[in-house]
């Protein structure tokens, strides 16, 4: 199945039939005489062609003056030059027909010390791609690793057989995970730990600075490979956000997780990703909410990664969120459960059959609950193995983890005959918790039989926890509208003429189809009057009207439940002589009859700089700032999606109707949502957010009140 995502042909880049090396140094202490020499230690079987003025001939390699005087064509340029040259060099190389540029030069948009010259050196290689259509890595990139066909392209040590590395043979199977980072020293720094916890990686990229291709250009590609079965990126921004969704999207139908370090929590992070690989970061809040739409798993450290890494590669994925734990150590089976049930994972107990059948095997002070501890003394006479065969054949439980000591490999391999024929045929999922020292040689024959192992009761319930996660998302794929088709094509809204005030922004927004309370514009105290009778003298809200004013109520331009005319004229005098006194534009006084009691939100929708577009659910209405109870989505968001978000909110409980209150009318807030969206998707050009705040909540049946609106402008 081919799930498209816009993609580029990389094969010349990481199958390269022929490599050059363009700045190839016979320093071998210098950063450009090492690729040349791992590329040979890794037993790339490829031609070489050396490319150095300076040299006639190089490790028994002919040296050629410039790219165009190779006589044979080139796949992969390998650019070690000074930063002025760069951009020279790969016009010669676009001019000699070569597939692709990786650029490990650096001193461009990333230094600080290279200033606007560094930045004008990189828009030159922009230049020459726009001119050419040479396609580029970097620069400021470490390079490439792809042991399958020998190709270590980079300077770096940790795959250089002078510092410890071992290269695999080339040809050998591809591992399973490919590494995709805007850092090159974490790109390889993943590789070597990954390969300490005996995972094999099947390619490494550092994409630099991305001048040309990005971080999801290498990331569809390397999706597309029969051996993938796991990306990990680490990321400091996107500069593709519109193509991220279009590789999630493939990621998905694949069942090919993508596992994240994203930089840029914290203020820290951003300043030192600005300096890295020159990236602004955007919104944390916003990333993290678009991974979890998207199904991309963020996590915040190594450990975590290759953990994750580790289930993906090996385990299966679970039918839902319920788990067994089976143990004969009473405090690491309860370590255990506890860490799953924080990670939101249930552990329902056996049903009574299944209770009654591991009770007649273990000793009477072992338990039948959950978790099921058979103690150590049934695990002499087999207990463990019948055990985990009848959870792992409950209907019960999606999830087994089996907790156990895995130090010794000869009664594991005894016993293992017993363990293939309990899980023979079963649907669950099964995992190892080991609380001693786990043997290699165990280790690796559960992952034969797709059984992962972890070290530590935190460790092994993130895993499950994530795979639970994730096969929650791939189950409802459908559900995910921007996956949809022709999301991309929507038609943008009429951009709005000039700044508007909250009756004007309302009017604009009419075509939502989203009600607000019946109200009259007033530009006299007088007519003021009459609009309070015109709306049957009920009790009116009165609000300055000027585009000039976003907050009303922080400048006293609200009156709320003037009740008799005369309140109503003093309330238009007050609030009216409010916005004389700060020279404001005023277009007049709104008289809006007051709503119903319900719950206030608020719903916008954004473009969020570097994400895309986004809608925004919270509690709060005015106060929204200070309860900070939010939830987000890329836009448009499906019905299901809207649901999702309201069930996010830790202020959920007020629309379920707390303390007495009626419950809220979710369906119309939901469909509230969807609607703004699809606004959010189509916003103009100029427009950076538009928000409904507050947006009232009524009771069951009785819909949402837009009470108040806002347009925001982007600046010049």
């Amino acid at each position: 199945m081919t799930i498209s995502a816009a993609g580029t042909d990389l094969r010349a880049l990481f199958e390269p039939r022929s490599v050059a090396l363009i700045g190839a140094s016979a320093d071998p202490s210098s950063i450009s005489a090492r690729p040349l020499r791992l590329l040979r230690q890794h037993g790339y079987q490829g031609a070489l062609y050396p490319v150095n003025p300076k040299y006639q001939e190089l490790s028994s390699l002919k040296v050629y003056p410039c790219i165009g005087d190779v006589p044979a064509a080139v796949d992969l340029a390998l650019v070690v030059v000074p930063a002025a040259a760069v951009a020279g060099v790969l016009e010669e190389c676009a001019a000699a027909g070569v597939g692709c540029a990786l650029v490990i030069t650096s001193g461009f948009a990333e230094s600080s010390a290279g200033g606007a010259n560094g930045k004008a050196l990189q828009q030159g290689i922009a230049d020459v791609v726009a001119r050419s259509g040479l396609r580029v890595c970097g620069p400021n990139s470490e390079g490439i690793f792809n042991p399958v066909v020998g190709l270590c392209a980079t300077f770096s040590p940790a795959v250089d057989p002078e510092h410890g590395f071992v290269p695999g043979k080339a040809g050998a199977q591809a591992g399973p995970i490919a590494v995709v980072s805007q850092s090159g020293g974490l790109a390889f720094a993943l590789l070597n730990h990954a390969e300490d916890r005996g995972l094999a990686v099947g390619s490494v990229i550092s994409t630099g600075n991305e001048v040309d291709l990005g971080w999801c250009d290498y990331a569809d590609y390397l999706l597309d490979q029969p051996s993938t079965r796991v990306i990990l990126g680490f990321v400091e921004s996107f500069r593709q956000p519109e193509r991220l969704i279009a590789v999630a999207r493939k990621a998905a139908h694949l069942r090919k997780p993508i596992i994240l370090a994203k930089m840029g929590r914290t203020d820290a992070g951003r300043r030192a990703a600005a300096s890295h690989t020159a990236s602004l970061v955007g919104s944390d809040a916003a990333y993290s909410a678009a991974f979890r739409q998207l199904g991309i798993l963020r996590v915040d450290d190594v450990d975590e990664m290759l953990d994750l890494a580790t289930y993906f590669c090996i385990g299966r994925l679970p039918a839902g969120r319920n788990l067994a734990v089976l143990t004969a150590s009473g405090g690491a089976g309860a370590w255990l459960a506890d860490a799953c049930a924080v990670r939101g994972l249930d552990l329902p107990p056996p049903d009574k059959a299944e209770q009654a059948a591991i009770r007649s095997f273990i000793p009477a002070y072992g338990s039948v609950g959950n978790p099921v501890d058979i103690t150590a003394q049934a695990v002499l006479e087999g207990g463990f193995e019948r055990a985990l065969g009848i959870l792992a054949h409950s209907s019960a439980f999606d999830t087994i983890v089996a907790v156990a000591t895995l130090v010794r490999e000869e009664r594991f391999f005894q016993t293992l005959a017993d363990l293939r024929a309990a899980i023979e045929g079963t649907q669950s999922a099964v995992v190892y918790y080991s609380y001693t020292r786990a043997s290699p040689k165990v280790v690796a024959a559960l992952a034969e039989l797709e059984i992962p192992c972890f070290s530590t009761p935190g460790r092994t319930a993130r895993a499950a926890g994530a795979a639970a996660e994730y096969a929650e998302f791939v189950s409802r794929l459908d559900q995910v509208a921007v996956f949809g088709a022709g999301s991309a094509e929507r038609q943008q809204w009429p951009a709005p003429v000039g700044r508007l005030s909250e009756s004007g922004a309302r009017a604009y927004l009419a075509p939502l189809g989203i009600p607000s309370p019946a109200d009259r514009l007033a530009r006299t105290a007088d007519e003021a009057v009459a609009a309070f009778e015109a709306l049957g003298s009920q009790p009116v809200a009165l609000k300055i009207q000027s585009a000039n004013i976003a907050h009303k109520t922080d400048v006293g331009g609200v009156r709320l439940g003037a009740r008799t005319a005369h309140e109503v004229r003093t309330g238009f005098v007050d609030v009216g002589g409010r916005l004389t006194q700060r020279s404001a534009r005023l277009e007049g006084v709104l008289v809006q009859r007051m709503a119903p009691d319900g719950v206030d939100v608020f719903v916008a929708a954004r473009r969020e700089p570097l994400v895309g577009p986004l809608v925004a659910v919270g509690i709060g209405g005015v106060d929204v700032e200070v309860m900070a109870d939010v939830a987000m989505r890329l836009a448009p968001v499906s019905p299901a999606e809207a649901h999702d978000m309201l069930d996010e909110l830790r202020g959920r409980a007020l629309l379920d109707g707390a303390r007495g209150r009626p419950p809220a009318d979710l369906q119309a807030l939901a469909a509230a949502v969807v609607r703004m969206s699809e606004l959010a998707a189509a916003l103009p050009s100029g427009v950076a957010s538009i928000e409904l705040n507050p947006l009232r909540v009524l009771a069951v049946g009785e819909g949402v009140l837009m009470l108040d609106a806002a347009i925001e402008v982007e600046a010049a």
